[in-house]
C-alpha cells in the first residue's frame, strides 16, 4: 500500500492556500537556526551604526498582519526607539493585511515608491524580478553577516532567478508533510485505537466503522480549492514541483530523480484518485467537495465532519484542536521532503525604489538577530500586549484577552526570523527546536537549490492553470469516473502547452546539474 498523500492547490489559488497553509502556520513555527537572546543582543550592538555622525536613514518596512491594530502607534514608537539607538534609522512601519498586501504592494513597486523591505511569495518574486521591481541583493550580502551565517548561502541562493538574488528567505518551517486530521472522539466511540491509524487502509477502515455509528456525518471533507485528497499543493508533497505547486512538470519520488514528468500521468496520481473515488462511491466524501469553499477546520468545528487533510508539523495537533474545538488525531500520510520551494516560499526583498539598499539589508539583518524586533512586529510591546511566562513562553498580561488586546498578530512565519522570538502559550517552549529537527531529517530533492526561469512559458503556464482549475477539483474529490476524466485532463494539458513547460524545466535543470 502506498502511504503517500498529495493535497490540492491550483496555481491560481496560491495566495488562498498559502494564507491557509500560512494561517495554519500561524502559531509560530520556523526552520533554520535558533538565535539565543544573549548572542543576538551582543550582535545587535555590534551591528549598530548609531555611534557615527551619518545622517539618520529613513526606511520603509512593509510587513503582513492578521488585522489592523488600535495600538499600532505604540509598536511604531518602541520599534523606532530601538532602530534610532542601534541603527541610526527611523523606520516607517507599513502593516498590511493579506488583501491589502496583494493589491497595494505591487502598485507601490510599479510606481517606484520607496519600499526598503517587504515580504513576497516565490510566485510573486518571479514576476517582480522580471518587472525590475527588485534590487539584486548579491552585492549587499556583506551588510547582513548575521543572516548569511544563520541561513547559509545554499538557502539564500534558493531565492534566485538566473544570477539575481531577489530575496532573503524567512526563518520558518520548511518541510510540511501532508496529514489527515481525524476526530479522536469518533475513533474511540468506534472502538478504534487512534494510535493504530497509520495508513490509507486504516483510514478507509475507520470510515466504515465511524459512518456506521454516525450515518449523517461526512467522513471526508474540506475545500477542493484548499486541501483535497490525491492532489498536489502545500509545501511538501511526493514530488518536487520545480517552481510550481501543481503537478505539471515535476520530479517524482520525492525529488529522487532528475527526469521532469507530468505527475497527472503517474501511477501515484491514479492510485490516489481511485482511492478517493472509492470513498466517494461509499458515501464518505462530501458531495459538494468539488465546489466547496469551506475549510476542513470550519466544517469540523460545525460538528458534522470526521476528517480532512492538512499540512503537518510538530504542533499541528495543538493548532487543529484550537481551530476545530475537538481533540484531534493527526495521521501523517506523506514523507518529509526538502525542496527549493520549501525554502523560498516566503522571502524579504528590497524594492528598486530604495535609495540605499545597503541600509535596507542592515535593517533586515538587525530584525533577524534582534528578538525584541520580531516580538514587536508579531506580539506587540512587552508588558502591554504580552508578558513572558515562567516557562519562557508568551501570553497576554493579566486582564488582557485576545479580544481586548490592542496588538496581536500571530504571523511569525511571514516575519524575517520567527525562530528568534517568543513562542506563544499553548505551544512547547522548544517548538522551534522541534522544527529544526524535522527539517534536518527531510529528504533533499536532487534539485534542491535549483529555481527555473519560466518567463518564456508564462502563456503556457496560464493556459495549463486554466485547464487544471477546470478538471482537477472533480477528479480528485471522486466526483467523476477517473478513467476517462484523467485521459481528457491530460490531453487538455498537453494541448495547452504542458510539453513546453516540461522541456523548459528539463533543459534548465540539466544545465544546472552539470554545474554542480
Amino acid at each position: 500500500m502506498k502511504n503517500k498523500f498529495l493535497a490540492l492547490l491550483s496555481l491560481i489559488m496560491t495566495v488562498v492556500l498559502l494564507t491557509g497553509t500560512l494561517a495554519g502556520c500561524g502559531s509560530d513555527n520556523t526552520a533554520g537556526g535558533t538565535a539565543g537572546e544573549d548572542a543576538q543582543a551582543g550582535e545587535a550592538a555590534d551591528s549598530s551604526t548609531a555611534a557615527n555622525d551619518e545622517e539618520m536613514y529613513q526606511a520603509v518596512l512593509v510587513y503582513v498582519v492578521a488585522q489592523d491594530s488600535q495600538d499600532q502607534e505604540k509598536v511604531n514608537e518602541r520599534f523606532n526607539e530601538l532602530t534610532r539607538e542601534q541603527l541610526n534609522m527611523e523606520v516607517t512601519l507599513m502593516p498590511m493585511t493579506f488583501s491589502t498586501w496583494g493589491s497595494q504592494l505591487p502598485l507601490m513597486l510599479a510606481g517606484g515608491e520607496q519600499v526598503d523591505l517587504f515580504p513576497m511569495f516565490s510566485s510573486n518574486a518571479v514576476t517582480y524580478a522580471a518587472s525590475d521591481y527588485l534590487v539584486d541583493l548579491t552585492p549587499y550580502l556583506e551588510n547582513a553577516p548575521y543572516i548569511v551565517e544563520l541561513l547559509g548561502m545554499d538557502a539564500i541562493k534558493c531565492c534566485t532567478v538566473g544570477d539575481l538574488i531577489y530575496g532573503i528567505p524567512t526563518m520558518k518551517e520548511r518541510s510540511m508533510p501532508n496529514a489527515m486530521v481525524l476526530r479522536t472522539d469518533c475513533l474511540e466511540a468506534a472502538g478504534i485505537d487512534p494510535a493504530s491509524v497509520k495508513t490509507y487502509e486504516d483510514i478507509t477502515a475507520a470510515y466504515e466503522k465511524v459512518q456506521a455509528l454516525y450515518p449523517d456525518m461526512i467522513m471526508f471533507g474540506g475545500s477542493a480549492g484548499g486541501m483535497s485528497a490525491a492532489t498536489p499543493g502545500g509545501q511538501t508533497v511526493s514530488f518536487d514541483g520545480l517552481g510550481q505547486v501543481t503537478g505539471t512538470g515535476v520530479l517524482e519520488n520525492y525529488g529522487q530523480t532528475t527526469t521532469v514528468t507530468n505527475f497527472y500521468e503517474s501511477e501515484d496520481f491514479r492510485y490516489l484518485v481511485d482511492l478517493v473515488r472509492d470513498w466517494y462511491q461509499k458515501g464518505y466524501v462530501a458531495k459538494d467537495m468539488a465546489t466547496s469553499i469551506d475549510s476542513g477546520e470550519a466544517q469540523m468545528r460545525a460538528g458534522n465532519l470526521f476528517s480532512y487533510m492538512t499540512n503537518s508539523k510538530p504542533n499541528t495537533k495543538q493548532e487543529k484542536d484550537d481551530q476545530t474545538g475537538y481533540d484531534t488525531t493527526i495521521v501523517p500520510v506523506d514523507t518529509n521532503m526538502m525542496t527549493t520551494g520549501g525554502i523560498n516560499a516566503i522571502s524579504f526583498g528590497v524594492g528598486a525604489g530604495s535609495p540605499k539598499p545597503e541600509k535596507a539589508m542592515e535593517l533586515l539583518n538587525w530584525i533577524s538577530q534582534t528578538k525584541e524586533a520580531n516580538d514587536l512586529l508579531n506580539w506587540g510591546v512587552e508588558g502591554v500586549h504580552w508578558v513572558e511566562q515562567a516557562d519562557g513562553t508568551a501570553n497576554f498580561p493579566e486582564g488582557v484577552t485576545a479580544e481586548s488586546c490592542g496588538y496581536h498578530q500571530n504571523m511569525g512565519y511571514i516575519l524575517p526570523n520567527q525562530f528568534n522570538s517568543h513562542v506563544w502559550d499553548g505551544n512547547s517552549a522548544d517548538i522551534f527546536e522541534q522544527y529544526q529537527e524535522v527539517d534536518g531529517n527531510a529528504i533533499p530533492s536532487m534539485a534542491y537549490g535549483f529555481t527555473p526561469d519560466l518567463t518564456s512559458v508564462t502563456d503556457q503556464i496560464a493556459a495549463v492553470t486554466d485547464v487544471t482549475s477546470q478538471y482537477l477539483g472533480q477528479i480528485t474529490t471522486g466526483s467523476v469516473d477517473p478513467g476517462p476524466a484523467i485521459d481528457d485532463f491530460n490531453q487538455a494539458l498537453y494541448s495547452a502547452g504542458l510539453q513546453d513547460i516540461i522541456d523548459t524545466k528539463q533543459e534548465q535543470l540539466d544545465a544546472w546539474l552539470a554545474q554542480q
